[in-house]
């Protein structure tokens, strides 16, 4: 997410979510913190979405839930965003509006260009301000053959050089990738060589938003003879959302339903399923785990992964991949087998985005630090001086004037942790007490007094989840603590939240001690 402001006029370019790292336990998706928009809610005159990825609209419905503004878009990444939407608002509460060529919101002129990426639909913008054009490249690459036979718009960038850029907000996902990134055109080759090979049935998972991935698919299935069935119910709708655009092409014989798969020779099936990243609810992990109501792995099937991993999820996908090879199913995957390309441009294509432009300030945007700094060293390679050349983070300003740039101060910015509830906002100490639930375990401390007489009943009763202690530890716990009661006073003893605090303290100190472990410490004082 990022925003562009001139005057009382601000816009938000896109508006996506993140996936949460190991240690963020229970967090299913992370969002920006948007405070910075609440506070300038009536300055808002625009949310622009580039394409309709997840890392690019994912956030939607919690900003709308927060802010008001119109969303422009193209069709597709529209429809895509609405399916999203209309899960928490009705059609009356949204202003979703297809972008029809320029634009103008509040102060600022738009123009979407189109670019190559594996989702159809996906466009630049240059944003015309008082200082000069801004342009947000988006996700892109060059791809000579796409799918849809609709190129990025190279001569449009370059009509836009001419013009002058003031500033490139350039992708830099694949800055470290040398060369130019392979067409995707070429997984129809991969799919065609597993099509003729499998002898039963091929399941290809994929995102289920990766329409040209899909189109292939069905294209290579027309080819060969195979009918085609969806398992998973964003694919699913994803699909027919494109039909209805007209932006994939299906021949009416070739999709069936999963169910009339029966119908068919096992090698007269292909397919389609969510799970690439091994996401547990997802279609392929269920059926790895033999909970899929709809479909079972079977011994013959083959199953391609056309998908890179996204960091952090490459456990649960070689887990999932596991589990399928124990089932007898044949698992292709990696480079070599030509299932999967990326949809970002290679180091050549980022030059080559830069040749096009020639701007005066860029900034690598979308990457890691290291993609960062390694675009960096592609621009310097074309000449371009540390001056010229911006790094931002979350929460930088960057202030444009016509003799000059600066980053200013910076602004509220951060993460808002999501869980599978859907409730936005996870706290650091609610994050804290699962990384030790699951790094230390809990441990409860009941003790049960008798506030009247002011005297204890019983021993403290210490309950262990998740925690190995060795044989005498909990009973010389609890001594160390009845030795603590023990020297309490009759006041003392009618102190309750005192009482608790030390309990609390001396277990800690104790299992710090002695087992070198931080449980999470639930302590319990109960009157009788």
């Amino acid at each position: 997410m990022t925003v562009v402001e001139q005057g009382d006029d601000l816009i938000v370019v896109d508006a996506g979510l993140s996936f949460p790292s190991d240690d963020m336990h229970g967090v299913d998706i992370v969002i920006p913190d948007i405070s910075y928009l609440e506070e300038n809610q009536d300055r808002i005159r625009a949310i622009i979405l580039t394409h309709g990825h997840e890392d690019h609209v994912g956030s939607l419905p919690y900003v709308l839930s927060r802010i008001k503004a119109p969303v422009f878009g193209s069709r597709l990444t529209i429809e895509l965003a609405k399916r999203k939407l209309l899960e928490r608002f009705t059609e009356k509460e949204l202003d979703l509006r297809v972008m029809d060529g320029t634009f103008r919101v509040g102060s600022f002129e738009i123009e979407p260009i189109h670019v190559t990426h594996s989702l159809p639909d996906s466009y630049a913008f240059a944003i015309r301000t008082d200082i000069g054009i801004i342009l947000f490249t988006g996700d892109f690459k060059f791809d000579f053959t796409p799918i849809d036979g609709r190129l990025t718009d190279m001569s449009r960038f370059g009509e836009l050089g001419d013009e002058g850029i003031a500033l490139l907000l350039s992708d830099s996902t694949n800055s470290e990738m040398p060369g130019w990134s392979p067409s995707e055109f070429i997984v129809s080759d991969g799919f065609r060589r597993v099509f003729e090979n499998a002898p039963g049935r091929v399941l290809i998972t994929t995102f289920a938003s990766n329409l040209h991935r899909m189109q292939q698919a069905f294209n290579i299935a027309a080819e060969s003879g195979r009918k085609v069935a969806i398992a998973g119910r964003r694919m699913e709708q994803t699909v027919n959302i494109a039909r209805s655009l007209h932006i994939i092409d299906i021949k009416d014989d070739v999709l069936i339903k999963l169910e009339d798969c029966s119908l068919y020779e096992d090698n007269e099936i292909v397919i389609l399923t969510t799970g690439s990243q091994g996401e547990p609810l997802a279609a392929l992990n269920r059926m790895a785990n033999e909970e899929y109501p709809r479909m079972q792995i079977q011994p013959g099937d083959t199953v391609v992964y056309s998908a890179r991993p996204i960091p952090g999820n490459e456990a649960a996908i070689w887990q999932t991949v596991n589990r399928l090879f124990r089932q007898g199913a044949t698992v292709v995957y990696g480079r070599d087998a030509n299932v999967h390309v990326s949809g970002h441009g290679y180091a050549e294509e980022l030059k080559m985005m830069i040749n096009l432009t020639r701007p005066q300030y860029i900034a690598p945007v979308h990457g890691e630090p290291r993609h960062q700094d390694r675009y960096v060293r592609l621009a310097k390679q074309m000449g371009y001086e540390n001056e010229n050349i911006i790094i931002l983070e979350n929460g930088s300003q960057l202030v444009l004037e016509e003799d000059g740039a600066y980053l200013a101060n910076r602004v509220p910015c951060g993460r808002v942790l999501v869980d599978s509830s859907g409730y936005a906002g996870v706290s650091d100490e609610l994050l804290r007490d699962r990384r030790n639930l699951a790094n230390d375990g809990v441990v409860f401390v009941n003790v049960v007094v008798d506030s009247d007489a002011a005297r204890i009943v019983g021993q403290p009763d210490i309950v262990t989840k998740g925690v190995v202690a060795a044989d005498g530890e909990v009973d010389r716990l609890r001594g160390t603590l009845m030795d603590l009661l023990a020297g309490l006073s009759r006041a003392e003893l009618k102190d309750f939240p005192s009482i608790h605090q030390q309990i609390s303290d001396i277990t800690r100190k104790f299992l710090k001690k002695e087992l070198n472990k931080r449980p999470l410490v639930v302590a319990s004082i109960v009157d009788v």
